[in-house]
């Protein structure tokens, strides 16, 4: 993707150098965050918060225990550019260690050890993993056209899916040269495997082609059976289900104000651009629904400025203007929003070097739950809520 600081192509797109210096630069917190005692969260369904810390030196694997309040770094290897995925309701976790590692860990959390490790192709760069059960899953691959099936207990390949060959040409042409459509975030949804396609040009710097798409598998037989093509470019956040919708965060090009939230109801029919770029103030890093009138953003603004910065935006959903900044820490450390919606609670990763870790924010007052932040050691990477 053409925001690589956004999604972690650590090696890749638009001068990858620059932009990770942006994100781990000399710019001083404006955020202090004390030292009072953190108070228990109530007991819920996902009462843990998995995170791949990263200072693109080392990585590391946290565990939070909500209900405890304690934080622990796991005994487990992990890459310097890496995501967390887990099985759910289950201990199994499966990391994805992306350009330069290209391969997938799993192992239990409860048991604190990694249970096995599998190559995906040299140089193919995985960008997510959809585990089904622990016989099958799904790997999606910046630098390759097709779509891994793997057995994820054993490692094996299962077999390679060619997007191009389950698809009606037409639909997914690839107009740049380097011949494929850069797969990146995958969600289950009713039992179809939504796909993001980025589509992005190599040989410009991994800018946006003309169109961006979501591929769309019938679990079933493994067929694309329909390519919806996004109202802008660049999907760059996760694909986030709310009830019975889907929101994708589409950053286009870098410092070009040109991208939106886009929403898909249960049929995947667009409900177009809830809110834009240009009505965010920035370019989008990340993006969720807080509840049926609300939405959340992480956005950056004044990328090569001297005032490079990256702020946590809420905007109304009927609209799309924003009506509240709950966070303008005053550089470039903001990087992921979740929700917790059993707790009404979101989690956002702070990459602040000098004090990384993850806040937690309620969603009626939109103010920080509590005055510090869950130390995590290393800069949080990417979080996912489980068991």
């Amino acid at each position: 993707m053409s925001k690589s600081y956004f999604k972690g192509q650590r090696n890749q797109q638009l001068g990858i150098a620059l932009l990770l210096s942006l994100l781990l630069g000399c710019d001083t917190p404006t955020t202090k965050p004390t030292t009072k005692h953190i108070r228990p969260l109530s007991l819920q369904k996902n009462n843990h918060l998995v995170v791949a810390t990263s200072d693109y030196h080392s990585g590391a694997l946290v565990e939070i225990n909500l209900v405890e309040n304690k934080t622990e770094t796991l005994p487990i290897a992990i890459y310097s550019d890496a995501i967390i995925r887990n099985l759910s309701s289950s201990p199994y976790f499966f990391v994805v260690n992306r350009l330069g590692a290209d391969n997938i860990e799993w192992g239990n959390r409860l048991e604190r050890k990694v249970l096995g490790q599998f190559s995906v192709g040299r140089q193919t760069n995985p960008q997510d993993i959809m585990v089904i059960d622990l016989n099958r899953a799904y790997v999606s691959r910046l630098s390759s056209s097709k779509l891994l099936k793997v057995n994820p207990s054993s490692g094996g390949v299962v077999k390679e899916i060619d997007l191009f060959a389950n698809a009606d040409a037409k639909t997914i042409e690839s107009t740049d040269s380097d011949g494929y459509p850069e797969m990146s975030w995958m969600v289950n949804w009713n039992q179809k495997l939504i796909i993001a396609l980025q589509r992005l040009n190599t040989d410009e710097g991994y800018v946006p082609s003309n169109k961006s798409q979501l591929a769309v598998l019938n679990l079933e037989n493994d067929t694309v059976e329909k390519i919806i093509t996004l109202t802008g470019t660049n999907p760059v956040t996760e694909i986030k289900i709310f009830k019975d919708k889907l929101s994708v965060g589409q950053a286009g090009r870098l410092n070009v104000l040109d991208g939106g939230v886009e929403l898909f109801d249960v049929n995947l029919k667009s409900l177009g651009m809830v809110t834009t770029e240009q009505q965010l103030g920035g370019d989008i890093i990340d993006c969720a629904l807080l509840n049926d009138s609300l939405g959340v953003a992480i956005i950056a603004k004044n990328i090569y400025g001297a005032n490079r910065n990256t702020q946590l935006v809420v905007f109304r959903l009927n609209d799309g203007e924003v009506i509240s900044t709950p966070m303008d820490p005053g550089n470039y450390s903001l990087h992921q929003v979740i929700v917790d919606y059993e707790r009404k609670l979101f989690y956002v990763a702070d990459r602040d070097p000098k004090q990384p870790g993850i806040w937690v924010y309620d969603i009626k007052t939109l103010q920080p739950l509590f005055e510090t932040k869950f130390n995590v050691g290393l800069p949080p990477y990417h979080m996912e809520l489980t068991d």
